[in-house]
């Protein structure tokens, strides 16, 4: 059965026209969310467009055998954000690997805390994992001079 060798979460995937390969472009680590004098929003979602990719090493028994991947996002409040499917296949012995982006609008900000990004095959047992990048807090700065280091 395909082995996920690679799932990250990040700002995009590019990926070449000519060769196919992707470039993952500022991997998460951490968001920074700067607080104003208005609380943060129960459901509050920022704005953002970014990117998942995961990466499948196949055996050569798989070649044009079709698998169905799963993506589920959580806030750090453990509460489904969103979820999305992916049908692939590898077709040629060439690398063995099927690569897929997943292109999101929105992080889900409304709990400081892990964000998680869970990811697994239909009917493919041990296929499951997950990536998780930090929603950080920073409080509001009173004026210019707080944030000056004497």
């Amino acid at each position: 059965m395909p082995r996920l060798a690679m799932l990250v979460a990040c700002e995009r995937v590019i990926v070449d026209r000519m060769s196919s390969l992707p470039s993952i472009i500022n991997v998460f680590q951490r968001m920074n969310i700067q607080l104003t004098d208005a609380p943060i929003a129960e459901k509050a979602v920022a704005p953002t467009r970014w990117a998942i990719f995961s990466l499948w090493v196949h055996t050569p028994e798989e070649i044009d055998v079709e698998f169905t991947q799963r993506i589920e996002i959580v806030g750090a409040d453990g509460e489904k954000f969103a979820d999305a499917t992916t049908k692939f296949k590898t077709t040629t012995a060439d690398d063995l690997q099927s690569k897929n982006h997943l292109d999101v609008l929105g992080i889900p900000i409304w709990r400081e805390g892990f964000v998680k990004v869970k990811i697994w095959l239909d009917g493919v047992a041990d296929s499951s994992s997950e990536y998780q990048f930090f929603v950080k807090y920073l409080a509001k700065e009173t004026n210019a001079e707080a944030a000056v280091v004497h």
